[in-house]
Formats: structure tokens, C-alpha cells, sequence
């Protein structure tokens, strides 16, 4: 949520998808993260993803909540339980055609689509099973495009013994994946 909150703020957006700025510069570029909607009502080209609703509820009950393309938050019931191989094979993969699909429409939507952002956590199930799934889905669309990845690493202070052993591999299938599509430079050691 931080990351829409800075946005918005350099853009002059307010939590309800207002433009409020006091410069023009902030609405010259601003079709790159907003899609202007009804009423010069701005909403982010964003698609929200977990394996279980509680995270979505938590981000439409906040301040930024109502910014958010209710269709653009796609959810999972059980979650993946810290579980890479249920993010990744089962649950993941059975939500992984529903997210496409949400992709597909906020693209067209575009009038030139240069690339993707995603942000994920490498320590849990979601980020990091169905994360890997979903960027190599995407490569598969999208194989042209930009793929930007920002990916959390679990703290060794408060991550899980397992976390930290998963965040080791799958730090390895990401520079993988980078390397077969020319993005190496992205993941450093």
C-alpha cells in the first residue's frame, strides 16, 4: 500500500481518486499508474493478488481502499500456508487464469503497454510460488514487455528457519527465470 500512497501523492491523488495537485506536471504522465475513470476519478492500473481474502479485505478497509478497481482484486480462499509448491502447483496455479485475465483487460486498456511491475514477498506461499508462476505466465503473454520485479526477502532477524531456506531458492528460480528472458541485471547477488 505504501508504494500507491507515495504515487498517488506525487501525482496528487487522494484516496479517493481525486486529483488535487497543484501542478501540471503531476497529470502529464500520470496515464502511466492511473486510468481515468467516471468524473475525473483516477484508479489505479493495479491488480491485487493473494491466495486468501483476509489481505484483500485489509487493503479495501484502508484509507487507500476505495482507490482500488473493486474486479482488480483476485483472491484465493485457503492460501498457500508458507507453502512455495502450493503457491507455485495447486493453488496458485488454479487462481493463475483469473489473474491473467484481469492482466489481459487492464492492458488493453493501455495505449502502450511497455511493461510490468511486481512487487512480492519471497518468504510466504503467495509471493513466492505463485509469484514465480505468475511472472513466467506473464513472459509467455507478454514476451516484449518489461518485467520489473521487486521482490521482498524475509528477514533473517523474523523469518522462519523454512523462509530462509526457501528465500535461498527461490532467489535461484527468479535469476533463472531473469537469465532466460535477458534480465539478469535486475537480480544481483
Amino acid at each position: 500500500m505504501q508504494f500507491w500512497e507515495i504515487i498517488s501523492d506525487e501525482h496528487g491523488i487522494d484516496p479517493n481518486g481525486m486529483y488535487h495537485g497543484e501542478n501540471d506536471m503531476q497529470l502529464e504522465r500520470i496515464d502511466v499508474y492511473y486510468t481515468e475513470a467516471n468524473h475525473g476519478k483516477y484508479v489505479p492500473r493495479a491488480v491485487l493478488i493473494d491466495l486468501e481474502p483476509g489481505t484483500m479485505d485489509s487493503v479495501r478497509q484502508s484509507p487507500m481502499g476505495y482507490l482500488f478497481r473493486p474486479d482488480n482484486f483476485v483472491f484465493g480462499q485457503s492460501g498457500a500456508g508458507n507453502n512455495w509448491a502450493k503457491g507455485h502447483y495447486t493453488e496458485g496455479a488454479e487462481l493463475v487464469d483469473q489473474i491473467l485475465d484481469v492482466i489481459r483487460k487492464e492492458s488493453e486498456g493501455c495505449d502502450c503497454l511497455q511493461g510490468f511491475q511486481l512487487a512480492h514477498s519471497l518468504g510466504g506461499g503467495t509471493g513466492s510460488g505463485l509469484g514465480t508462476l505468475l511472472i513466467s505466465k506473464i513472459r509467455e503473454e507478454y514476451p516484449d514487455r518489461i518485467m520489473n520485479t521487486f521482490s521482498v526477502v524475509p528477514s533473517p532477524k523474523t523469518a522462519y528457519v523454512c523462509q530462509k531456506s526457501k528465500g535461498l531458492g527461490y532467489s535461484q528460480y527468479l535469476r533463472r527465470l531473469a537469465y532466460s528472458y535477458g534480465l539478469s541485471s535486475m537480480l544481483s547477488s
